[in-house]
């Protein structure tokens, strides 16, 4: 899984750190060659909010087997 950080930073100018409201856009795949994207609020540490939302994805949107991307947003 690979963590996009850019807009974040350039938004912010600095990388994301700390605990907060986090808002991250996942793309998932089923393994099969098709892919979804979604975005998610969770709150938390980074490291944390992304499980969450990882775990989140997997959970509401059938046939999601891996999360490819994850873009934290500003």
């Amino acid at each position: 899984m690979r963590t996009l950080t850019g807009q974040y930073e350039n938004s912010h100018g600095h990388k994301p750190r700390g605990d907060g409201y986090w808002a991250f856009r996942l793309t998932g795949t089923d393994g099969a060659g098709r892919f979804t994207s979604e975005e998610y609020f969770e709150r938390g540490t980074l490291s944390e909010a992304r499980a969450a939302a990882c775990r989140r994805m997997k959970r509401e949107i059938g046939g999601v087997r891996q999360i490819v991307e994850v873009e934290v947003l500003p």
